[in-house]
């Protein structure tokens, strides 16, 4: 009696760790997206949403805002893998009718542990100009530009040990604008995790 006991809490335990593992996968899979573009036969990896920052004009609007949105990217072209920090840039301010025209920048500035970190920017198009769908990461508000900074995985590790509660970027003119950590929603370690695996 006891033994039968015994097999079926056994099983039942099997059976909830399953669950859990298969769980777990599909977590895995919702974080992290990963594409093939045929007509280049490059594999693009990358998070299922980025980080989101915003930077406010109380001047112009009490609503509008200024976003930049930064996400972790791999391309795999037949073994041959390129990291990047995918930057978008959007703004839900009437720009060009109240608001003065922005312009895209040039590069962006992270602290990591005290210390900047500079990275220079460029369109995406211009980065990986044989993909087809250029799009890597969707965003409710619509972007006016998209751009991405070469980095090294090294530097996405140290990107996603910090907080990053703030982000600073440098326009053509010298001017500094700074956005403020808008929400939590990106999951880089996911991307890590997927990018370490496999023997990449």
């Amino acid at each position: 009696m006891r033994a039968r006991y015994t097999l079926r809490m056994l099983t039942r335990i099997a059976s909830i760790a399953a669950l859990v593992a298969v769980a777990a996968c599909g977590s895995q899979q919702r974080v992290v997206r990963e594409r093939l573009d045929v007509s280049s036969g490059t594999t693009v990896l990358a998070g299922a949403e980025p980080m989101v920052f915003a930077r406010t004009q109380p001047q112009y609007s009490g609503s509008g805002r200024d976003y930049l949105y930064l996400g972790p990217v791999e391309t795999n072209r037949q073994g041959v893998r390129e990291y990047y920090v995918w930057v978008g840039v959007a703004t839900t301010l009437d720009r060009g009718y109240l608001v003065p025209l922005g312009s895209e920048p040039e590069r962006l500035f992270v602290d990591i542990a005290g210390e900047p970190m500079e990275l220079t920017l460029r369109p995406w198009s211009e980065r990986e100009p044989s993909l087809r769908e250029a799009r890597v990461y969707g965003t409710p508000v619509r972007l006016g530009a998209e751009l991405a900074a070469r980095v090294t995985l090294d530097q996405l590790t140290k990107l996603a040990s910090e907080p990053l509660p703030a982000v600073r970027v440098v326009d053509p003119d010298g001017s500094t604008r700074a956005y403020y950590r808008w929400h939590e929603g990106s999951d880089w370690p996911a991307f890590l995790a997927a990018v370490g695996g496999n023997g990449r």
